[in-house]
């Protein structure tokens, strides 16, 4: 059988682009190497905006086990520290077995055609569809194709969308996730300590608890003098320490991982082809997060497909409307990431500045927090924070000024 339309990956992207396609009538498969539920290694922290975002899937979102998290302990390079506390929830912190695993389901339940244990080896893009085979020789025709199988993506790589990555467009993390109360933490904070090139973080879960480390990889290759998990453990000793976390690691619960930073592709579509998620490069370069990301490009994906299949057009030019939407939704936000990315994270002195001077104004804690979960752009919060920080600039300006002419 032709199918409409083949979809690559059945994690957020993957199943987004799926629940867009429910009841549309057309031959739908997603295709994935795992058998779900299955491990995803991932730090598992979603802005709360995906509620508002996605107010249609509430019922599956409730149905996953979720802490809500309303305070952010940041810590600079030189051991700065500013707490962030707010009126309602920052940060949905999930298990990615549970949540990826509920919104597939959704789509099996939707009446998606579901292929679990199925790795897809090679794309070929022909006139008059799209062909996948797998490792054991099974083959999928399809109209169109949407890749959303990860940083590692076949499909972007085979249809030319991408060749092979940078060290200077990946990080590495290395995250442990294990149950409570073996390893325990308290509930309403995520920490998140910076260091030059990379971060760690603690977050807490409904009934687990997630800890690591992650790094820009160029950086950690030049830098680093031992292996991650003997560094994941350093970190532990120094959580367990502070008080931060209680209780000790098991290696079994520990994977490393690369995240793509750079961006996204410059195309995220071509003749028959349409890339979401990671594949896509839709990550947030300065935080790391990606499931948000991946869910709303996993939508337009989703979208652009029917339409294409619709109006039996499924060319580049017509599919370059995937592009447009996922830019006028993701765009600014994700160039901004990545610029902070560079001008911060290889420069521990700039980060110092930011969280001492968040340390002392409770309206530029307040504008992070703002623009951390997406309810700020950049633009924004930089106009707010000179419009707040100005009179308190001109007074020291004033101040010193009055100073050295008594001196005189």
């Amino acid at each position: 059988m032709k199918y409409d339309i083949a979809i690559v990956g059945g994690g957020p992207a993957g199943s987004m682009a799926g629940i867009n396609l429910i009841g549309s009538g057309l031959r739908v498969i997603i295709l994935d190497r795992a058998r779900f539920p299955r491990i995803k290694p991932c730090g598992g922290g979603i802005s709360h905006r995906v509620y508002q975002r996605f107010h249609s899937l509430q019922d599956v979102l409730k149905s996953v086990p979720t802490n809500l998290v309303d305070r952010i302990v940041l810590e600079s390079p030189s051991g700065d520290r500013v707490e962030i506390d707010s009126l309602g929830p920052l940060y949905a912190m999930i298990r990615r077995i549970e949540f990826d695993n509920a919104l597939l389901d959704h789509c099996k339940r939707g009446g998606i055609e579901v292929r679990e244990d199925v790795t897809v080896a090679r794309v070929e893009v022909e006139a008059d569809g799209v062909v996948l085979t797998s490792t054991a020789g099974e083959t999928f025709a399809a109209d169109l194709v949407i890749g959303a199988d990860g940083v590692n993506s076949t499909v972007a790589v085979h249809t030319g969308l991408r060749g092979s990555w940078k060290p200077s467009q990946l990080g590495m993390d290395g995250t442990e996730e294990g149950p409570q109360p073996a390893l325990s933490v308290r509930q309403d904070t995520v920490y998140i300590y910076y260091s030059t090139g990379g971060y760690g973080y603690v977050f807490p879960k409904a009934h687990h608890v997630n800890f690591g480390l992650g790094y820009l990889l160029d950086h950690h290759k030049r830098q680093a003098s031992e292996k991650p998990y003997d560094e994941h453990l350093h970190f532990l000793e120094r959580l367990n320490e502070s008080g931060v976390v209680t209780g000790s690691s098991n290696k079994e619960n520990f994977h490393a991982y690369i995240i793509p930073l750079a961006g996204p592709l410059k195309n995220v579509s071509a003749h028959r082809v349409l890339l979401a998620g990671d594949a896509g490069g839709f990550v947030n370069g300065f935080t790391a997060e990606g499931i948000y990301y991946a869910m709303v490009s996993g939508e337009h994906a989703g979208k652009s497909a029917l339409e294409a299949v619709r109006r039996r057009d499924f060319s580049a030019a017509f599919l370059q409307r995937h592009d447009q939407a996922c830019e006028a939704e993701l765009g600014q936000e994700l160039r901004t990431s990545v610029m902070l990315q560079k001008r911060l994270l290889p420069h521990p002195k700039r980060i110092d500045g930011v969280i001492r001077l968040a340390a002392r104004s409770k309206s530029m804690r307040k504008l992070l927090a703002g623009f951390g979960v997406g309810k700020l752009s950049y633009e924004e919060m930089k106009r707010r924070a000179v419009v707040q920080a100005l009179p308190s600039y001109l007074w020291y300006k004033t101040t010193k000024l009055w100073h050295a002419m008594a001196g005189q």
